[in-house]
């Protein structure tokens, strides 16, 4: 039987049947085809790699196993998984009456733990009549709402968006984690007393990985034989084939849709910020007055602002160079104001210069690359992985520029192992097919060798040629690749600065792709910017510089983002560890017996040898240590890592020369000496080069127990603490970086000065500003005056303050009616029925939206009639004239505006502006 066949195989055994297959692979093929074709009660269990998987599969095998009629797709992973059939479960629906306080009680005794949002699975929630669970089994959160002791909403909800994605009215949930592990996985199917079809394909296969199995559990050995004796005479066997001729169904894509619920730029109590008119303050807090809340803004003299939450987008989180106090001015001087004046002079040439830029982007013409061809399809079609959301469209904006007529110069920024090579490796193909070569661009030898072997196996189906050009090439080779450049004869070339150099030259040359540019020297990116106006430029990047990542935000630079993850990637855990011995053996010790690799950082070469004998002394003898570091030979570096690679070495130490590239699938754990000398994005690349594949990988970073006290190293901790636990990207961490390294050369010194008074997000936004006004795009923004005399807020016991503080900037930041009454669905989605004081501030965000599109100057409630007031020149008179005639509305000449005599001020605005 073909592989392809096999779907349709299960889809016609009705009743219960189990499948066991000889391949993960397959077993994701097989899975995606009885899923589009309609199949229902399917269970996967493949490698059950993580805790959370595999009490999660547990249940579910559990809940299907009642059923009538099944499919359960297993691995031989999975069959060598232990499983429960203990079970403790909360059984759910609509009305009835179960005390929130009962659930807290039973929810703790389980090993639950209490957070304000649940973010992973053992947590829970309560936020008023809101109770958030994340159970061990089931794929999303469960979230109740409650009426006295009733159960009045429920359903699942999403992480991401923290907004719910179905409703149910009953459900159950396994509330904990049974340790109560006893059954092979034929156990557990026969204790149901039940008959079933068991089909094995290629039991060969399956053999083979077994006695692999006894190989890693001694201690099972008696116990794995007896479960492939099950295996080989319980179950129909099948032969399976992969077919030569027709092509797999390879590709669903998993990831989530959604804006992904993020704290990005949270103002906490006690920062410094600035505000665009009185400069750098210390914020406070929240503080009611009258009928709404405002930010308490502490400056020079123990002067105090009081900003109105609306006034929100008037505010940026101050964010510069460390150590460096910001000048804090009283709020009657002008100090700030002066300084404004002056500097903002300075940004208006600056904006002059990159408005030049982007012109001359657009009137530069290079080459335009043809549509992709039958051999592109095919090419892309033998990709071994699914590609994510992020990674189609990041091919597809490429593509889209090489067939541009317009030089391309575009950056892929994703975090290491999402998927970027792959985006080069296609583009890459795209201009060979065009007959145009192509040079990849790497800062380190060990990279551009490893960029070869790489892009070497993708094209060993076609009649592409293709050289490395570095330093292990002897004189007499690289002489030969430079002869077939210039004849044309080589089609694509891999290397470092090294072909950057005058002799380099190429026949006809389409495409540069550079890895990692921010690694590259001075006179390197010199040269660069020459070629830049001429040829096709895609860069990736897991860490863009701030200056890379700024021209991108400018427009002077296009950039594509990929963050989502492939699917099965586990994120990297990072635990921080005091400089002792005896942990640093135990952890050691705990990787090589999950038989596993290890990097190890030490980034002092002059002692690096001394640290390779202090580990040799630490560990058995059956652990081999070896190291490498950039001065050493090339050729000596290529054989460590191979040797490395193959196995031969357990723990390798390096300096940061292995931070970008390095990727051995086996390595699953880094120890990092020495965080205090490294910038925080060389700590996340380095952590990037551990959990390439689809087992968990660990960072432990090595505290001096002195060291760990300062400062910049407290910072450190603090921001890759944050980047692990919120799973936070490449991206969001050159921002994060900038706090740490200092912004000062961002966009080079001309702009120091505005930097330092203004803070990063003042400043941004500023310079976004004078851009549109030199290109003529500035709306005038007339100003308008709501006073609709209710309360409008939000409450404390409604939501906690800082998350009050988030939902108030996103408020603030919306700019149509559809935006607002979305939000307070989900207002009312994630805390509970929406108190008067919210609604109030909704009805007003609406009204304000309303009569800005209305042009009106003045909205304000006056003894229990609205009055309104028009911008002259655009008042609708017919409109008015006739709710004048029905007695709808009051003209008033004095004032020169209208009182609504019959009309809500929302309604009114509606019915005006239709």
């Amino acid at each position: 039987m073909y592989r392809d066949e096999v779907g349709n195989f299960l889809l016609e055994k009705k009743g219960k049947v189990v499948y066991i297959a000889s391949s993960n692979r397959n077993l994701e093929i097989y899975y995606e085809n009885v899923k589009n074709l309609g199949m229902e009660n399917i269970v996967k269990v493949d490698d059950l790699l993580e805790e959370d998987d595999f009490y999660r599969i547990n249940y579910k095998l559990l809940d299907t196993l009642d059923k009538k009629e099944f499919l359960i797709l297993i691995s031989v992973e999975g069959l060598l998984k232990k499983y429960s059939k203990e079970k403790s479960i909360l059984e759910l629906r609509l009305g009835k009456n179960l005390p929130m306080k009962e659930i807290e009680k039973i929810l703790l005794e389980s090993g639950y733990s209490k957070n304000y949002m649940v973010e992973k699975r053992m947590e829970f929630s309560i936020r008023g009549d809101i109770m958030d669970i994340f159970p061990p089994s089931g794929d999303n959160p469960v979230r109740l709402e409650f009426f006295g002791d009733e159960i009045d909403r429920m359903g699942y909800f999403s992480l991401d968006t923290q907004k719910t994605v179905e409703k149910s009215d009953s459900l159950h949930m396994y509330i904990n984690k049974n340790n109560k592990n006893s059954m092979d996985f034929f156990q557990l199917l026969y204790s149901y007393k039940q008959k079933y079809k068991i089909f094995v394909e290629n039991i060969e296969l399956i053999k083979y990985k077994m006695e692999t199995g006894i190989l890693r559990e001694r201690e099972r050995e008696g116990e794995i034989k007896e479960l492939f004796s099950k295996v080989e005479n319980e179950g129909k066997h099948l032969e399976v084939i992969k077919s030569e001729t027709s092509r797999s169904p390879m590709k669903k894509d998993f990831s989530k849709e959604g804006v992904k619920y993020e704290k990005l730029s949270q103002i906490l109590e006690g920062d410094y910020i600035i505000h665009e008119k009185y400069g750098v303050g210390i914020y406070l807090g929240i503080e009611k007055i009258d009928n709404g809340e405002y930010l308490k803004i502490k400056y020079a003299d123990e002067d105090k602002l009081f900003v109105p939450i609306e006034g929100l987008n008037r505010i940026e989180r101050y964010v510069c160079e460390p150590g460096i106090t910001p000048s804090i001015y009283n709020l009657g001087t002008r100090g700030f104001k002066r300084r404004r004046e002056k500097l903002e002079k300075e940004m208006l040439e600056f904006a002059k210069e990159i408005i030049e830029v982007q012109a001359r982007r657009k009137t530069v013409m290079g080459y335009a690359f043809g549509k992709d061809t039958i051999w592109q399809e095919e090419f892309e079609e033998k990709f071994p992985y699914r590609e994510t959301r992020d990674q189609r469209t990041a091919i597809h904006m490429v593509k889209r520029d090489m067939e541009s007529p317009k030089v391309m110069d575009r950056i892929v920024c994703g975090d290491v192992g999402y998927g970027k090579t792959e985006v080069a490796i296609r583009a890459t193909f795209k201009s060979v097919m065009d007959g145009k070569q192509v040079l990849i661009m790497a800062p380190t030898t060990v990279l551009a060798q490893q960029h070869y072997e790489r892009f070497k196996k993708r094209f060993e189906d076609y009649p592409i040629t293709m050289e490395l050009l570095s330093r292990i090439k002897n004189d007499r080779e690289q002489e030969e690749v430079l002869k077939g450049l210039k004849s044309g004869s080589i089609d694509v070339v891999i290397g470092t600065h090294r072909l950057l150099s005058e002799d380099v030259k190429f026949n006809d040359l389409g495409l540069i792709v550079l890895d990692e540019e921010q690694k590259f020297g001075v006179k390197a990116k010199e040269k660069l910017k020459k070629i830049r106006d001429r040829v096709d430029i895609l860069t990736l990047t897991a860490t863009p510089i701030p200056r890379t990542l700024n021209l991108a935000l400018l427009g002077i630079r296009d950039i594509s983002i990929i963050e989502t993850a492939p699917e099965g990637r586990i994120p990297v855990e990072t635990q921080f560890i005091e400089r002792d011995k005896k942990v640093i053996r135990e952890k050691i010790l705990e990787e090589v017996g999950r038989e596993g690799q290890i990097f190890y950082i030490y980034n002092v070469v002059k002692n690096m040898e001394e640290k390779v004998e202090e580990l040799r002394g630490l560990l058995p003898k059956y652990i081999s240590v070896d190291y490498i570091h950039g001065k050493m030979s090339a050729q000596r570096i290529k054989k460590v890592l191979d040797d490395f690679e193959d196995g031969e070495i357990d723990i390798l130490v390096a300096s940061t020369i292995i931070e970008n590239g390095i990727d051995i699938e086996n390595a699953n754990s880094i120890f990092i000496e020495g965080i205090d000398k490294l910038g925080l994005s060389q700590v996340y690349q380095l952590r990037g080069r551990v959990g390439r594949g689809k087992v968990k990988g660990y960072c432990y970073i090595i505290l001096d127990e002195e060291k760990s006290k300062g400062k910049k190293v407290k910072m450190r901790e603090e921001s890759l603490k944050e980047l692990s636990e919120n799973g936070g990207g490449g991206f969001q961490l050159s921002l994060e970086d900038m706090k740490i390294r200092g912004a000062g050369e961002i966009l080079g010194e001309k702009q120091h000065g505005a930097l330092e008074i203004f803070g990063y997000n003042l400043y941004m936004k500023l310079l976004q500003e004078e851009i549109k006004k030199v290109a003529g795009e500035v709306k005038v923004e007339r100003e308008l005056r709501v006073d609709l005399d209710e309360e409008a807020y939000i409450p404390d016991d409604y939501i906690e303050k800082d998350e009050k503080l988030i939902i108030y900037r996103r408020a603030m930041d919306m700019d149509e009616v559809k935006d607002i009454k979305n939000l307070e669905l989900e207002l009312r989605d994630r805390f509970g029925e929406v108190p008067e004081p919210v609604k109030n501030l909704f009805r007003y965000l609406r009204v304000k939206i309303l009569g800005k599109e209305a042009l009106t100057e003045i909205i304000e409630k006056r003894e229990n009639k609205y009055f309104i007031k028009f911008y002259n020149e655009s008042v609708k008179f017919e409109k008015l004239y006739s709710m004048i005639e029905l007695g709808e509305i009051k003209y008033s000449k004095k004032e020169n505006g209208i009182y609504l005599e019959k009309r809500d001020i929302e309604e009114f605005l509606y019915e005006y502006l239709k």
